[in-house]
């Protein structure tokens, strides 16, 4: 009997643990005219509800110092720019929320993904090699994305789901997701029919999910990092402040762009 119950024991720690390791992948872009970035953020439900309680409690201070609505969004660019709801908010003060915001990233137990595509170089590679099909940047860049969520989810012998900001070709992504599940990811490197990866791609309204926040301002700080000359040096400062942050906390999986 001792050893019956030690045995089931086991099996329900196993399971347990199995729950908690399902990873979560909240996906958000950013771009500029020639580089189509995406980024995604990995965890497990303890702690997407350990991350989404940090970022709660940085709106609460922020409406209890400065009178800022607890429910406004993290919106990387009008956080940055002082457009919309954060309009009226002291640049020292948005800039200090936003570094707050990657440093409660780069602290959690998350793996981040950044991905680029630059559009003239996809176009003139898919022209040379005579591409049959020719696929825009966004949906080759989504496509990395959902590679290296399944290589991580492999790693660790659990399953992912996908769960991205809302936009209007959401359907179409939802198409090749099943593609590439039926017959492959296109090309040799990194070619799975990510099996790892559960049900469909989700798509959610960013305005309802801190998580999606997050990973909109570590991917705006990471498209902005490669594509803009700072002017100001005080802003350049910031800059390279939260992009040292983004490389130095060791937990970033295979970023790069592409070609």
């Amino acid at each position: 009997m001792g050893i019956h119950r030690l045995v089931c024991a086991r099996a329900v720690s196993r399971r347990m643990s199995n729950d908690v390791l399902v990873l979560l992948c909240f996906v958000d872009e950013s771009f500029k005219a020639d580089f189509y970035g995406f980024g995604g953020l990995l965890a497990d439900g303890m702690e997407t509800k350990a991350l989404t309680a940090k970022l709660n409690d940085i709106m609460s201070r922020a409406w209890q110092d400065f009178g800022i609505p607890h429910g406004t969004e993290l919106h990387a660019h009008p956080m940055f720019h002082g457009k919309d709801a954060w309009a009226d908010v002291p640049t020292r003060v948005r800039i200090n929320i936003f570094e707050q915001v990657i440093d409660a990233v780069t602290e959690s137990s998350v793996t981040m993904l950044l991905r680029a595509v630059r559009p003239k170089k996809l176009e003139e590679r898919q022209i040379s090699k005579g591409y049959p099909d020719r696929h825009p940047p966004e949906q080759v860049c989504f496509l990395h994305i959902l590679q290296r969520v399944h290589a991580v989810a492999e790693q660790q012998e659990t399953q992912a789901l996908i769960i991205a900001d809302e936009r209007d070709d959401r359907e179409r992504h939802r198409e090749r997701f099943s593609m590439y599940q039926a017959y492959g990811t296109p090309g040799l490197y990194m070619q799975s029919s990510l099996d790892t990866i559960v049900d469909t791609v989700h798509f959610a309204p960013s305005h309802h999910s801190r998580m999606l926040q997050a990973v909109d301002l570590v991917t705006f700080t990471w498209t902005r990092w490669n594509t803009v000359t700072e002017r100001d040096p005080r802003q350049h400062a910031v800059m390279a402040r939260l992009i040292s942050k983004i490389y130095g906390c060791g937990k970033l999986y295979k970023p790069g762009e592409w070609p």
